[in-house]
């Protein structure tokens, strides 16, 4: 029997929802311009398309300010090394040393996944990445988790999610969907399972028999 454990980024690997919320409101702010939402739960687990439909739901407009703000997100970059979780090398080594595929499915664009891997040295630990910007539909469609087990090929399957719509897209992908639990409230109530740190997959995995038995049950 083989075992792959999906992740996603945003949320999972990187303590980044609040970062990205606050930057995108100070760019309004600074623009001088009310967003389409001040809710940081109506962007977490968007595709970046998905986020900017909620912010300036105008289209002509969204164009403009899309594109003056790439140059905004340069000038305030995340430093994706402070934002890593602290368990995250901790469980990826464990998963490398026991032979078990590892993949990373995350909404975010290519760019900000690779800068994530290469800024905190984990590019060894994935057989595969995928970004939004790959995809033709966005989560919760299960694209980019059919894409991801295509990818890997095994058995069996885990995702760890963190948001209502990257619940929804594992799970209609058949995933077995772990969702580690956030700082703000925000319903995770359709994951198999919930658990507080990201080390708690390796406890997962290790009596992967019984979640499994429960999950069929």
């Amino acid at each position: 029997m083989t075992l792959g454990v999906i992740f996603d980024m945003d949320g999972v690997l990187i303590d980044s929802e609040s970062f990205y919320f606050e930057r995108r409101m100070n760019f309004f702010k600074e623009k001088k311009l009310t967003p389409g939402s001040k809710n940081k739960l109506d962007f977490v687990g968007l595709t970046e398309a998905g986020i900017w439909q909620v912010l300036v739901p105008d289209v002509e407009n969204r164009a403009i300010l899309k594109k003056e703000y790439q140059k905004y997100r340069k000038a305030h970059p995340l430093d994706f090394v402070k934002a890593l979780r602290c368990d995250v090398k901790e469980v990826l080594a464990y998963l490398k040393y026991n032979q078990i595929k590892i993949a990373l499915a995350s909404s975010s664009p290519e760019n900000e996944i690779k800068a994530m891997l290469n800024q905190n040295n984990l590019e060894s630990f994935f057989d595969f990445v995928i970004s939004g910007e790959s995809l033709t539909k966005s989560k919760p469609h299960p694209e980019i988790y059919l894409l991801s087990k295509e990818a890997l090929h095994c058995d069996n399957y885990i995702a760890v999610e963190d948001s209502p719509v990257g619940i929804a897209s594992a799970k209609a992908a058949q995933l077995y969907t772990i969702a580690l639990k956030q700082d703000f409230p925000i319903n995770q109530n359709e994951a198999d399972l919930i658990i507080d740190n990201l080390s708690d997959v390796i406890n997962v995995v290790e009596n992967w028999s019984k979640y499994k038995i429960m999950r069929n049950t």
